[in-house]
């Protein structure tokens, strides 16, 4: 009984799945009756029919809503560090400047730009060079990150915080 009613719900669901593809025939007899089948007789007009149950994966569905340049393109995943200074170091710098060294993983491309933030603001405009000299810092404990951003200012990576402590000689007059 069992195998019986297991074989009856598989061949339900193979005819399901082979209807989808069966071709369907429309012709009007000489009595003027209307007759649908998937075979007819010569000459007869095949109806196209869409199967509108049919689901596809979202890797096969094209991305209509962000069909732009760069989704075409590979999207590549960035990776940035800064390499110096270190994090919680003391620097002496009594003009006040400060050097940072950020390394990209895969390396940049030339129309990328880095930016520097200091204690959380945006430090001067975003630099193609991979060592950002900040002029004139005041002395004191600092939070410096560096964000890799593409010709559009979209951010594409963002560094480690690090905290530095700058050194400057105090003039008291």
């Amino acid at each position: 009984m069992k195998c019986s009613l297991f074989l009856s719900i598989l061949l339900c669901f193979y005819a399901t799945l082979t209807s989808a593809e069966t071709k369907i025939y429309h012709w009007v007899d000489e009595k003027g009756k209307s007759h649908f089948a998937d075979t007819a007789p010569p000459g007869t007009a095949e109806i196209i029919v869409k199967n509108k149950n049919l689901v596809s994966t979202p890797q096969q569905q094209p991305d209509r809503a962000n069909n732009t340049d760069r989704n075409k393109e590979e999207i590549i995943k960035y990776l940035a560090e800064i390499t110096t200074p270190k994090d919680d170091i003391a620097i002496r710098s009594n003009n006040g400047t400060l050097e940072v060294h950020v390394k990209t993983t895969p390396e940049k491309k030339s129309n990328q730009r880095l930016q520097l933030f200091l204690d959380g603001q945006s430090l001067g405009l975003p630099q193609i060079s991979p060592t950002i000299r900040a002029l004139n810092v005041d002395r004191g404990t600092h939070q410096i990150q560096v964000k890799l951003l593409d010709e559009a200012n979209n951010i594409l990576a963002t560094t480690q915080v690090v905290t530095i402590h700058l050194q400057r000689i105090s003039v008291i007059k």
